[in-house]
């Protein structure tokens, strides 16, 4: 019997190898978030786009689950281009998190985030949190 139950999200935000997050007791869990269109499948080639689409896609996944962006304590990045995507996720994040309170962040330089035909600069792994009662 398990103990988590999965959220799928519209849009086609699932993995090939599982669902979208996973809730745990008053934690939801989401990996391996990147910026790519649930329409098209397809990664732009832009870093602040692509930063901003993960953003929406976790977005999405966090409401089908029935909480929001502000109910995120931790993500942690693994970001390809460090020096260079550094400043672009630092604008993103920004942006996002201007009218709630930033949640924990770990960002850890990769050398590559998708395979040859990928071009993903990142990665996401997300925990938020709600308790099952409010």
């Amino acid at each position: 019997m398990s103990h988590w139950t999965p959220v799928d999200a519209e849009g086609g935000m699932r993995h090939s190898n599982g669902p979208a997050a996973v809730r745990a007791g008053d934690f939801l869990y989401l990996s391996s978030v990147k910026g790519v269109d649930p329409g098209t499948q397809v990664s732009d080639q832009d870093a602040v786009t692509q930063l901003r689409q993960a953003m929406a896609n976790i977005d999405v996944v966090l409401r089908a689950g029935g909480l929001e962006m502000g109910d995120i304590v931790k993500i942690t990045v693994f970001l390809e281009g460090y020096e260079e995507n550094r400043r672009h996720l630092d604008e993103v994040w920004g942006n996002t998190f201007a009218s709630v309170t930033p949640p924990a962040r770990v960002t850890v330089s990769i050398d590559r985030v998708g395979g040859s035909n990928d071009p993903s600069i990142a990665l996401f792994d997300v925990v938020a949190y709600l308790p099952q009662s409010a």
